[in-house]
C-alpha cells in the first residue's frame, strides 16, 4: 500500500467539516492513471492510499472505518460480471462508500443500484467526473 499526502497552504472543500480527513483507497491496475488519481486526490487535501488487490483493499477499508474507496474493478470477463464478482463488490460497497472505475463492457449496463455502490464512472472518465463522485461519497460517508 502506498499513502500520499498533499501538502497545500489553504484547506480544501474535503477538510473544512473534519478533523482529520477521510481516507481514499484506490485500486487501479493503470500506474499510470494510478498515480494520477492518487495526485489529483491529494491536491484535494485527501489522504489516499493505494491498494495491490481486492483483498487488501478489503482489508485496508476494514482497518480505516472512514473511509471511501475508488476502485478499478476489472472482473475475469468484459461483458458480464459473475455472481461471486457482484457479491465481492455489494460487500465492499456495504463497508464503505464506493465508485466503480472500468473499461469493460458490463460497466455501460451495470446500475449503481443493483450492485450497491455509490457510482460506477466509465473509462474514460474526466478528472471532474472522479472528483464529483469523490465528493459524493464523502457526503454519504458524513451523513449528508
Amino acid at each position: 500500500m502506498r499513502a500520499a499526502r498533499a501538502h497545500v497552504a489553504g484547506m480544501s472543500a474535503f477538510e473544512k467539516n473534519s478533523d482529520e480527513p477521510p481516507r481514499v483507497f484506490v485500486l487501479e491496475d493503470d500506474p499510470g492513471l494510478r498515480a494520477v488519481l492518487v495526485d489529483l486526490l491529494a491536491d484535494e487535501g485527501l489522504d489516499v492510499s493505494t491498494c495491490d488487490s481486492v483483498a487488501s483493499l478489503r482489508e485496508a477499508v476494514k482497518a480505516c472505518p472512514k473511509s471511501i474507496v475508488l476502485a478499478d474493478f476489472w472482473g475475469t470477463s468484459h461483458l458480464e460480471l459473475s455472481t461471486t464478482e457482484r457479491s465481492e463488490i455489494m460487500d465492499l460497497g456495504s463497508q464503505a462508500p464506493t465508485i466503480l472505475l472500468s473499461g469493460r463492457v458490463w460497466a455501460e449496463s451495470a446500475t449503481p443500484d443493483e450492485i450497491e455502490v455509490v457510482s460506477i464512472l466509465r473509462k474514460p472518465a474526466t478528472l471532474e467526473d472522479v472528483v464529483a463522485q469523490v465528493r459524493r461519497c464523502l457526503a454519504i460517508a458524513a451523513g449528508n
